[in-house]
């Protein structure tokens, strides 16, 4: 099976290493693309030294441009499914191949830190809220159940790939509102679980932007509720069924 890992990275010189040699060591046949969103340190240099492919944006693209340009690279060649993690070490490769099997089920499937007895680390209480008011407004707004919609460690489709590719993320959000947006569109989507690390990075949604993020993602779903009906080829209102067995 042809697979990509897409790893979109920004000033991770700290921990890309690591998380491509992980990737090859759990996937070593797969296609590694490391998304270099215009950094200023050695992001690019690290990931290539790991064996990594490395497409370098020269200017900020943010984390859903990031993606849409590693799926685009991913398409370019064969490819029969695809995953995605961060680069800043907080997803573990170790849960790759168990987010692959569930693509038997579903066209994308979600590496949840909530199915499990834990989720692997502390997670600060006001992300933890953040995190708990996604999975209400999602169950509200278009009765989603998926415990972790933040989740950014996913594997997809190549059907769910073209049409990300294509058409990008809805307001430019990855999380609540685009997995709405493809439930709608007919896409099953599912959940394994698995363990997280702690970032070791600054995150884009940190202080205050988090906080906007957040009114962000509450105002594009207070949209969606109540909208159309989903397509005919909509998928059913539960997440498809995916193994939750730990490998």
């Amino acid at each position: 099976m042809h697979t990509a890992v897409v790893i979109p990275a920004r000033d991770e010189e700290h921990a890309i290493g690591d998380v491509v040699a992980g990737a090859r060591a759990a996937l070593p046949t797969a296609r590694v693309i490391v998304v270099d969103d215009a950094s200023r340190d050695r992001t690019a240099a690290r990931a290539r030294a790991n064996g990594a492919e490395v497409l370098s944006l020269q200017a900020g693209a943010g984390y859903a441009g990031a993606l849409c340009a590693g799926y685009r690279a991913a398409l370019a060649g064969p490819m029969d499914a695809l995953v995605q993690m961060d680069g800043d070490g907080q997803h573990r490769a170790g849960d790759l191949p168990r987010l692959l099997a569930g693509l038997a089920h579903a066209d994308m499937v979600i590496g949840s830190r909530f199915l499990g007895a834990t989720p692997g680390y502390r997670i600060p209480m006001l992300r933890r809220a953040g995190m708990a008011a996604c999975r209400w407004m999602g169950a509200a707004a278009d009765g989603l159940c998926i415990t972790d919609p933040t989740s950014g460690l996913r594997a997809m489709t190549p059907r769910a790939v073209t049409r990300l590719a294509h058409h990008g993320f809805p307001g430019g959000l990855t999380e609540t509102t685009l997995l709405i947006h493809m439930r709608r569109a007919g896409f099953r989507i599912g959940e394994v679980p698995v363990l997280m690390r702690a970032s070791t990075g600054r995150s884009m949604h940190d202080g205050l932007a988090g906080g906007a993020h957040f009114l962000r993602i509450a105002w594009s779903l207070r949209g969606l509720a109540g909208g159309p009906e989903r397509d005919v080829a909509a998928a059913p209102a539960e997440p498809a069924p995916v193994p939750a067995g730990r490998g």
